[in-house]
């Protein structure tokens, strides 16, 4: 894209192995954050691969408005050895959080009519 880049040292902020959406988003962002950046081909026995060069001084900005544009890194769930502790806990997490629902909606259901009860029946007598 822009020339900008090649003169100085360069951090790579986003790798693909296809041109597409994908890549065409981060270009977006890059562009209205007004980010010089070039997209580099590096060809391996395994496909060709597309990376987004910016400036090094750019870097922080770059991984910014790519966030900023939706375009973060999607977490990774953490693959572990659920033990029967771990599993107890969430039992007795999901009991305690259904007993405070069913609390909080035996609550609602007194309180609501409380002021209702309260005021009475209007007179009719106490009008004239």
């Amino acid at each position: 894209m822009a020339n900008g880049v090649e003169e100085e040292p360069g951090a790579v902020v986003f790798v693909c192995d296809r041109q597409g959406p994908a890549l065409e988003r981060r270009q977006r962002c890059l562009r209205l954050a007004g980010i010089i950046f070039t997209i580099e081909t590096e060809h391996r026995p395994s496909g060709t691969y597309y990376k987004l060069r910016v400036r090094e001084r750019d870097a922080v900005a770059a991984h910014l408005a790519l966030q900023m544009g939706g375009c973060a890194r999607t977490s990774r769930l953490r693959e572990s050895r659920p033990s029967i502790f771990a599993g107890l806990r969430d039992v007795a997490r999901t009991l305690w959080d259904e007993a405070m629902l069913l609390l909080g909606r035996l609550s609602d259901l007194v309180w609501l009519p409380v002021p209702r009860l309260l005021t009475g029946p209007t007179d009719v007598r106490a009008r004239r």
